[in-house]
């Protein structure tokens, strides 16, 4: 395993553990608000969020320009999926990119791939969809913060 790809796997499964952390104990009503009309909900980010482990993710890990997991719905950004099933494709998802991940050799993560506007660094992409995880799980803990203050 190389030392790299090693390190993105710890921050990957540190960013997904502190995002189950932000989602403990989270009703099926703050799930689906939106602090306005045109914000995004917790549910909205969390499919986000699994989008960019399952999808995003192991495309950059392949090196390739298009992937979809084998079953993965065409629609699955535009369904209304439970926490518990989004938490779940999250973390397999995670399981999945982590073994991969670790497999890639030191040399692959300078290796140019196909990515938006050309070809990068395939670490560049590792790292700003790593950071996503994050981005996404900070847009859910000021959501949740919100929908308390709100509501106390």
């Amino acid at each position: 395993m190389s030392e790299k790809a090693s390190i993105l796997a710890e921050q990957l499964e540190w960013a997904v553990g502190s995002l189950v952390r932000a989602c403990g104990e989270l009703g099926e009503e703050e799930y689906k608000w939106k602090p306005t009309e045109v914000s995004n909900s917790v549910q909205w980010q969390l499919n986000h969020i699994s989008r960019i482990i399952n999808v995003a993710l192991p495309r950059l890990i392949k090196g390739v320009a298009e992937y979809t997991p084998e079953g993965w719905p065409e629609d699955y950004r535009e369904q209304d999926y439970p926490l518990d099933k989004l938490m779940a494709d999250i973390q397999k998802g995670k399981e999945k990119s982590i073994k991969k991940l670790k497999k890639l050799p030191n040399e692959a993560m300078e290796a140019e791939i196909p990515m938006w506007g050309g070809t990068r660094q395939r670490k560049e992409g590792l790292f700003a969809y790593i950071g996503e995880v994050y981005h996404h799980k900070g847009q859910v803990a000021y959501i949740r913060g919100t929908y308390k203050r709100l509501n106390e």
